[in-house]
């Protein structure tokens, strides 16, 4: 028993490392993103920065006010706050001795044989060590529940903006596509009276419809997508499939007004993964050191309080007997050793998985940089294609008024246009996703509402 004794404070001792508090991988992170440059520019407290708001649009801004107090994902992660703090709050009164009223008879010769009998009796088992730990891993659980909150919040901004912007490009899309079926209508209808008096021949009306074909079945589509985007919005609104009454103002918005840079340090800081990663990690740590402090003796105080008839007499209670207990209590489970090895295992997990997190960030967010790098310098060139092209149609124009032009010849044109802004659009789409997905990565917004949510967007 002495050597057992012995074994199992060296075992405590070692595990005194365990029982301080943890430390954080150390990760090597650039300076600077490789893909951010000049016209991004970094931006302070970016969490609270409600960067929807430049765009003007009081729709967008309602459907994200709205889906931040009504979706479910939201109330389920603030339910699991409330659980983390009821944890955290069980621990705490755990400091706090529990009280035992009884009132009886007994003729228990190791309490004297106190024959009736009434008292309280306040009991104190306390392992300070394994409480301590506990309290520490019940605020760490906590504060990795508080991050996964705003990991939803962040999620669910980029969700209904990235829905919302889909959904007005989408009705956008359906609009150019009835003008450009309204043209292609309009030139086959032309076209079929020149081949009726021989000037055309066939093949030119086939190749026409077979087109406008091509556009009805991408009318189809559009439509389709309108459905998927309004359901969408309205699930993460926590409201049923529905319509979504839009104004339908996707042309006239700016995706590259206000482009937002952050350093990598302080996108690290920010983002909630990496704060759900670092509490993981440092729960793990002192999940261990729990256990090892189960090692560590208990400390017994108990004490009654109260009256007895004494000498197994069934008298009134009036003699006073009151008694004490101070003393060690130290058991030791073998399947404690066996969690601390479980716990060493799960927290080496969690060390990868933090180092993980970080290059996946540092990686996500230079990708994002060069999305919306790339996708703006799309959508820049695609808009002047088009632009150097309606100019070509307005010159078309004048050559029609004065008859050196045919009508259908500038129809065919006009067609041409068509189908090149319904490429713009889907430019436009592109670089709108592309920045969305941007200030997520840079955990732009999700704590808005909280304390700093005036915008330091830059005016028109």
């Amino acid at each position: 028993m002495r050597n057992w004794s012995f074994l199992t404070i060296i075992v405590a001792l070692a595990g005194c490392s365990w029982l301080s508090s943890p430390t954080l991988p150390t990760v090597a992170t650039p300076q600077r993103f490789n893909s951010d440059g000049a016209e991004y520019i970094q931006i302070e407290s970016l969490p609270y920065l409600a960067w929807w708001q430049q765009f003007k649009d009081p729709q967008l801004d309602a459907l994200i006010e709205s889906s931040l107090s009504s979706n479910l994902d939201v109330k389920v992660a603030l339910s699991n706050l409330e659980q983390a703090q009821g944890q955290l709050r069980q621990v705490q009164l755990s400091w706090i001795p529990f009280v035992n009223l009884y009132g009886g008879f007994s003729s228990n010769p190791g309490f004297g044989a106190p024959g009736t009998f009434y008292g309280i009796w306040p009991q104190y088992t306390l392992n300070i060590a394994q409480l301590i730990k506990q309290q520490e891993l019940a605020n760490y659980n906590l504060e990795l529940v508080r991050a996964m909150v705003d990991g939803v919040r962040l999620t669910l901004i980029g969700q209904v903006s990235s829905g919302y912007f889909t959904l007005i490009a989408q009705q956008e899309q359906l609009r150019l596509l009835n003008q450009l079926n309204a043209d292609l209508t309009a030139l086959i209808s032309l076209r079929t009276q020149e081949i009726k008096i021989g000037i055309k021949d066939t093949i030119f009306l086939a190749e026409l419809i077979s087109q406008q074909k091509l556009v009805h079945g991408q009318l189809a589509i559009a439509e389709h997508n309108i459905l998927l985007s309004q359901n969408s919005l309205r699930y993460l609104l926590n409201q049923n499939p529905g319509q979504i009454k839009t104004i339908n103002n996707f042309a006239e918005l700016n995706f590259a007004r206000f482009k937002p840079g952050e350093l990598p340090a302080n996108v690290l800081q920010n983002r909630p993964d990496l704060k759900i990663a670092e509490y993981s990690l440092k729960a793990a740590h002192t999940n261990v050191g729990v256990a090892y402090a189960s090692l560590f003796p208990a400390l017994q105080l108990d004490g009654f309080f109260g009256g007895a008839s004494a000498s197994n007499s069934f008298a009134t209670p009036a003699n006073y007997a009151p008694f004490q207990d101070e003393y060690v209590n130290w058991g030791i489970n073998p399947s404690t050793f066996g969690k601390i090895e479980a716990g060493k295992g799960a927290y080496q997990a969690q060390v990868y998985k933090y180092i993980q997190t970080v290059r996946k960030i540092l990686q996500d967010v230079d990708n994002a940089f060069s999305a919306n790098r790339q996708y703006s310098r799309n959508y820049q060139d695609t808009q002047l294609a088009w632009q150097d092209l309606a100019n070509k149609y307005q010159l078309q124009q004048g050559l029609y008024k004065i008859g050196t032009l045919s009508y259908p010849q500038l129809l065919e044109s006009k067609i041409i246009l068509d189908n090149l802004i319904l490429s713009v659009n889907q430019a436009r789409l592109q670089q709108a996703i592309s920045l969305v997905n941007l200030y997520q990565d840079l955990a732009g917004g999700y704590k808005y509402h909280q304390s700093e949510s005036t915008s330091q967007l830059t005016s028109d």
